[in-house]
């Protein structure tokens, strides 16, 4: 899978001076469209998605301000290079603190803008925040501008909703992009591990310490520490994490000498931490030092809009492993914005890999998704019924009903029937093919061998033969 080519949006506030952008033209990772000034900047917004700005301004302020002034009528959240005149000290600054990432004098060093562009290149390719609802879109452009400054920032959301995918967003798009960004998952490691990864140890601070550790804010340093599921970090740690936020320094154990930290810190949870504090399991003045600027992700559930685009993002992903062009049918795609994803993201991960799988003809259909628990299917509209289009696969009708609430519905239970015998057919022909061998078969369709038992179990349950 070829990566995608990066658009380069270019504003020169003087048509008479240009740069030579020849050698950014055979750049093959960019696509530059010139937009002739600030008003038309909207409409080649709606037209296309820029990954940067290019502006020229020459000492011309207030071009550079109705350009952020539009950037944030048109929702365009994307690094800007700004190019000053020689000498203009003034608009250089002010460039600066309205955000630019990269500003360069007349005469340009082509090599250097090429430098900073490709640094931005390699930003867009490493992480990105797919969105196309409205409230995703909001979430971007508030994140866009938190990321230009160094506030520490809170991101709650449900499980699997991409909360380190937003804080990796925010660290690829603020100043310290080009430094380290360090994650670590606080409900994982066991609580006599953690401190030790956090703040690092001394050659010889208990048995076993061969050699001096250095924490993850160490090396964070400079960079972005995000520290996942904090909600679930233990009250004896939480008191030594809000000594480091407030002195900006830590002591590894073991040792003596105070490390001085420069590192921006971003938090994740999916609980309620100002209930976690009213019930004394969280420190109320660490959620304070933590909740500076609050981010939440709404459930994929309430942004459905954002589904095909995350599922598309997820199929080009993981082309590469699978060797074959995919692409959804019309009816998976229907399937998709219907269900509800209560694990999220994460769910339409595991669901996306699974599909991809059993996609003998490059084409992700219905009888392909595998999902968690079948028994537990409730759609949102449009929903599915039982008819059938001329090949044979289930179709989506717009009923225009609302959200199916009660499980008992018929038409929750036809749909669970539904998707059940589908899944049944896809694990019996996968067995069979297998020669019945159970571990082969999990394997294949990305299950764990439990899973697949219980599911075996359901099928002989109701007298089906199992190879």
């Amino acid at each position: 899978m070829s990566e995608k080519k990066i658009c380069i949006g270019v504003l020169d506030s003087n048509p008479s001076v240009k740069v030579h952008f020849e050698l950014l033209k055979s750049d093959k990772q960019l696509t530059l469209l010139e937009i002739p000034d600030v008003r038309a900047l909207h409409e080649a917004a709606s037209e296309k998605k820029f990954d940067a700005l290019l502006v020229q301004i020459n000492d011309e302020v207030t071009f550079l301000h109705s350009i952020i002034y539009q950037c944030e009528l048109s929702q365009i959240n994307c690094p800007m290079v700004v190019i000053v005149g020689q000498g203009q000290v003034n608009a250089a600054l002010e460039a600066k603190k309205l955000g630019a990432g990269h500003i360069f004098p007349l005469p340009v060093q082509m090599e250097s803008l090429q430098k900073a562009l490709a640094e931005i290149v390699s930003i867009c390719q490493k992480a990105g925040f797919t969105c196309d609802a409205e409230a995703s879109r909001q979430l971007l452009a508030l994140s866009n501008r938190v990321a230009k400054t160094d506030v520490t920032v809170l991101i709650n959301g449900e499980s699997g909703t991409g909360k380190e995918v937003l804080a990796n967003y925010v660290h690829n798009h603020s100043l310290r992009a080009h430094e380290p960004f360090v994650a670590i998952n606080c409900a994982s490691i066991p609580e006599s591990m953690l401190e030790d990864m956090l703040f690092g140890h001394e050659k010889g601070a208990f048995t076993g310490a061969h050699q001096r550790h250095i924490g993850l804010f160490e090396q964070a340093n400079k960079g972005t520490l995000f520290l996942d599921e904090i909600g679930e970090m233990p009250l004896i740690l939480q008191s030594k994490i809000l000594r480091v936020i407030q002195e900006r320094e830590l002591r590894r154990l073991g040792g003596t000498e105070l490390v001085k930290l420069d590192v921006r810190l971003i938090t994740a949870t999916n609980r309620n931490l100002a209930e976690r504090v009213r019930d004394r399991e969280f420190r109320e003045d660490l959620y304070y030092r933590l909740n500076v600027f609050p981010l939440k992700i709404l459930p994929l559930r309430e942004r459905l809009e954002d589904v095909l685009p995350i599922a598309t993002t997820l199929i080009e992903k993981y082309q590469g492993a699978v060797n074959k062009n995919i692409k959804l049918s019309t009816a998976a795609e229907q399937f998709f914005m219907a269900y509800p994803w209560p694990g999220n993201v994460r769910e339409l991960e595991n669901v996306i890999q699974r599909a991809m799988v059993l996609a003998a003809d490059g084409v992700i259909d219905v009888d392909h998704l595998l999902l968690e628990d079948p028994a537990n299917l409730q759609l949102n509209t449009p929903i599915l019924n039982k008819e059938s289009d001329i090949a044979g696969q289930p179709v989506i009708s717009d009923l225009g009903v609302s959200v199916v609430e009660e499980k008992s519905s018929d038409d929750a239970e036809a749909l669970s029937d539904l998707t059940w015998k589908s899944e049944s057919k896809v694990i019996l022909d996968t067995l069979k093919r297998f020669s019945g061998n159970r571990k082969n078969t999990a394997e294949k369709l990305g299950i764990s061998p439990r899973t697949l038992r219980y599911k075996i179990a359901k099928l002989k349950d109701e007298g089906l033969a199992i190879p």
